[in-house]
């Protein structure tokens, strides 16, 4: 069944804007067909197409139902931000790995300048209704470095995926039993030592990811896949 997303109003759903041109004018669908609405909260709204106009479509709720892919861990990627290529990998990547939030950050190796508003929407759009989320992941405007060391504050666990450390490998116990994780990632560029240093004093587990340099898209999935498979997320 097709996944849109809308607002709720009193006991109806109403789909507008983009999505109600991909409803009408892409998927040609009519009146009396059944979609799944999402309202950015927890649940899954079973619902009829009543009504379809020239700005809306207005849908009648059938039956609710709680969202079988909302995460159970709070995973928040910072990542740095990389050239496009790499950012339109990364950024529907880990919504369906189960981040629930992302920070993108620039640095002193960065060299991405690829993040643009209204694509980001569209891309986060697009991937949460591929795995089946109800609530839209918040990308966060790109921070600098400084700042981006001072939302890691509150963390259970942060952990580093760091290209200079050489001894310590990932661990289930950097994440296992933590409900509330920070990851950060870095860019094609990769951390400066002092950089990599600031982020241990924050209180960052430091890993390594082998001897082989991932490119950052590469680490993005690896670093969330044992993150989700040791946390349960």
């Amino acid at each position: 069944m097709r996944r849109f997303f809308g607002r709720k109003e009193d006991d109806k759903i109403i789909i507008d804007g983009g999505e109600c041109f991909h409803m009408k004018k892409v998927l040609r669908m009519n009146e009396k067909d059944n979609v799944i609405a999402c309202v950015n909260d927890e649940n899954d709204y079973y619902c009829t197409i009543e009504n379809m106009n020239k700005d809306n479509a207005v849908l009648t709720i059938d039956r609710i139902e709680r969202n079988k892919a909302l995460p159970n861990r709070n995973i928040v990627l910072f990542q740095m931000l990389p050239k496009k290529d790499y950012f339109d990998e990364i950024l529907p990547k880990a919504i369906e790995l189960g981040v629930n939030e992302i920070y993108f950050f620039t640095s002193q190796y960065s060299s991405g300048k690829n993040f643009k508003r209204e694509r980001v929407d569209s891309q986060v759009l697009s991937a949460c209704k591929q795995c089946e989320r109800s609530i839209l992941v918040p990308v966060h405007d790109v921070l600098d470095f400084e700042d981006m060391i001072k939302k890691l504050d509150g963390f259970d666990t942060i952990i580093f995926a760091n290209e200079h450390e050489k001894d310590q490998h990932f661990t289930t116990s950097m994440v296992e039993d933590k409900d509330n994780i920070a990851v950060v990632i870095g860019g094609e560029g990769g951390f400066s030592e002092d950089e990599a240093k600031a982020l241990i004093k924050q209180g960052a587990s430091s890993f390594t990811l082998g001897s082989r340099i991932l490119r950052c898209d590469t680490a993005v999935v690896s670093v969330l896949t044992l993150v989700g498979i040791f946390s349960n997320n």
